[in-house]
């Protein structure tokens, strides 16, 4: 039996404030992802969204407890191999597109290839033409960010992300730039891609819209992760159901931008 992509162990992340009081921002958290599972990550402004993005992504560093990457535990390899990892296995999407105004699409989406494998950079073209294809965009390949709506500039950010096959994709409140319609379109094209690739699909919002899309969904609340069933109780027990009664706070998709 093959390893799962991801395996979070009691996973901890604490830093030490000038007061030299100490912060725990994530408190043990135990999570499992297979290749090909769609996970959504729900929680407010301040639960620890982003530090736990930043540890999936190999970014940043646990402070205890395990975090494999297929069956490698990740907190025993140098900066430079994290990042050849990061590089080659991990494709990031966040809520500002992130593109380089002064180039096309097709060079946008082109750009990660230029750090990819021999194989990749000669066809660097071909491929990231076929990414665009595959995002309904080959037509505007040509036309810089400035020309593009939102939703075409999200689907050259996802394209970019998925240019060169990443096992894990990580989505940062995917939707937030986007109005309701245009966002569950672009996400139902990143669960198409990533199920269709066999990729692992973790998105992090504070939108339960966006995370009902996906198969499992989780709450961090207060550095802990809790499971979602689909009728909005906490799997995780009374603690998972209390914290999810704060969800008044979080959007629900009517309150997109438009």
């Amino acid at each position: 039996m093959s390893a799962p992509l991801l395996e979070l162990r009691e996973l901890r992340r604490t830093v030490r404030l000038p007061s030299r009081e100490e912060l725990h921002i994530l408190r043990g958290i135990d999570l499992t992802v297979e290749a090909g599972d769609h996970v959504a990550i729900v929680g407010r402004s301040g639960s620890g969204k982003t530090t736990l993005l930043n540890l999936l992504g190999l970014i940043d560093h646990q402070s205890s407890g395990e975090l494999l990457f297929d069956g490698v535990d990740v907190s025993r390899l140098g900066d430079r191999r994290r990042a050849r990892m990061r590089g080659a296995s991990i494709g990031f999407v966040f809520q500002q597109f992130n593109l380089l105004d002064r180039r096309t699409a097709l060079e946008n989406v082109m750009m990660p290839l230029m750090y990819g494998s021999a194989g990749q950079f000669w066809r660097r073209e071909k491929l990231a033409l076929e990414m665009l294809d595959r995002v309904g965009l080959a037509d505007r390949a040509q036309q810089q960010p400035s020309r593009l709506s939102g939703g075409e500039q999200q689907r050259v950010a996802v394209a970019r992300a998925l240019v060169r096959g990443p096992r894990l994709i990580l989505a940062d409140e995917p939707t937030g730039a986007l109005d309701v319609t245009t966002g569950e379109a672009v996400m139902a094209l990143l669960d198409e891609i990533a199920r269709d690739s066999d990729a692992a699909l973790v998105t992090i919002t504070h939108d339960l819209q966006v995370a009902a899309m996906s198969r499992r969904s989780f709450l961090l609340n207060e550095g802990t992760l809790h499971a979602v069933g689909r009728d909005g109780t906490g799997g995780g027990g009374g603690g998972a159901r209390e914290a999810l009664s704060a969800t008044a706070g979080l959007r629900t998709g009517r309150e997109a931008v438009a």
